[in-house]
């Protein structure tokens, strides 16, 4: 019986994805998350690099990513009126050609101060990026009643597989990541170019004039919902930003390992994306969301013990937990009795988003303060909570 159930998931994730990459927009939109992952993930393979170069504390690092989600706030008020004045396709192409030439500054910074200037920048770009995207891929769902946002998100996780692996190998080499990051940045440069601007460039969904809630305060019937959501992202982004320094630095492994374990979290998290909408509809919201949280503790308490193998497997499991609670949340807060639809998804997206953003934040800081392996008990608190709050999900 689990066999079959095996061959159902994988054969519907076979069939979902074929139909994505045959279709040339739906390819053009994975492609931009595709892009946006694997650049950021080079980034985040690189961490030690720069960390080691400028020499910096735990403490002074993660003050410095904090200027990450200060970019991205500011720059996800902004882009929705863009998106209204010149269309999703068009805001998108900007922002992806925008990102992937600026991606390059962290690695040029020769000073605290120009470092946290640069994620600054760095954090604007991927905000434009993130809520650009999402808006082209929602237009796509409107037009053509389809729905691929999941398998979407998919090809973003698969970046962070790609760009782990292949990050963490050239890491290892005597490529220096400035060189690593330029080449990469030229290339999807001209993906955008060729294939991606030809594609997706001129959609605009022209109902997209109301303003929309970017940012909402959780009211009570979707407060659970948001309090999930920010402590399942801000695990996800203190583990994403966290999980090469914690092998190279703390547990002493070479450069291309720590890629390995970043890679290990993400290819997991890929795998329980395209395979979640069958595994929600078999075993309904609450027991994703129930099982994924004991998964994930589970890694917490391997990556805990302190050596680089089971570091490795434990990052796995977190990616495994992690991966289908998002997309239950985020269906949930839209169908929410009483609320409004947009309202719903904006303030639980709002709490999520700024949580995945200062999570790198915080881990730093209990880092400098406990340590790095001590800083994991963050990451297992939160998702303490989210096995908790599931038990307020709708579903089996």
């Amino acid at each position: 019986m689990a066999i079959k159930n095996y061959k159902r998931i994988f054969a519907a994730m076979h069939k979902r994805l074929l139909n994505y990459i045959t279709n040339k927009r739906h390819l053009a939109a994975g492609l931009c998350y595709l892009s946006l992952s694997i650049l950021f993930a080079f980034w985040i393979t690189r961490l030690p690099e720069v960390k080691h170069r400028l020499d910096l504390s735990e403490g002074d690092l993660g003050i410095a990513l904090f200027f990450i989600p200060v970019g991205s706030i500011i720059s996800m008020m902004l882009t929705t009126s863009l998106i209204r004045k010149i269309g999703e396709g068009k805001t998108a192409v900007y922002a992806i050609l925008a990102f992937s030439s600026l991606a390059i500054l962290p690695f040029l910074a020769v000073s605290y101060t120009q470092l946290c200037l640069s994620l600054f920048v760095l954090g604007f770009t991927m905000g434009w990026v993130d809520i650009s995207i999402n808006a082209v891929v929602n237009t796509i769902e409107k037009i053509e009643k389809v729905n691929i946002m999941s398998t979407s998100h998919g090809f973003f996780s698969l970046g962070g597989i790609l760009g782990g692996i292949i990050g963490g190998l050239i890491a290892g080499s005597s490529i220096s990541g400035g060189v690593q990051m330029v080449f990469s940045c030229l290339f999807v440069i001209i993906i955008v170019l060729l294939f991606v601007r030809k594609h997706i460039g001129n959609l605009h969904d022209e109902d997209n004039k109301a303003e929309a809630p970017l940012f909402a305060l959780p009211t009570k019937p979707v407060f659970v919902l948001a309090l999930i959501s920010f402590c399942i992202m801000t695990s996800e982004g203190a583990v994403t930003d966290w999980s090469t320094v914690y092998l190279n630095d703390f547990l002493g492994s070479s450069p291309e390992m720590a890629g390995f374990g970043f890679a290990a979290f993400s290819l997991t998290m890929t795998l329980g994306r395209f395979g979640g909408d069958h595994l929600i509809y078999s075993y309904g919201n609450r027991g994703v969301v129930f099982t994924g949280s004991i998964v994930a503790l589970i890694g917490i308490f391997l990556v805990m013990m302190q050596s680089i193998g089971w570091s490795i497997l434990g990052f796995a499991l977190i990616g495994t937990g992690y991966s289908c609670v998002v997309p239950v949340i985020f269906s949930g807060a839209a169908k929410v009795k009483g609320i409004n639809p947009a309202y719903g998804l904006a303030s639980v997206a709002s709490a999520g988003f700024f949580g995945f953003l200062i999570g790198p934040v915080l881990m730093g800081l209990i880092a400098e303060e406990y340590g790095l392996n001590n800083s994991f008990l963050m990451v297992l608190i939160l998702t303490i909570i989210t096995m908790v709050g599931s038990w307020k999900l709708n579903g089996k």
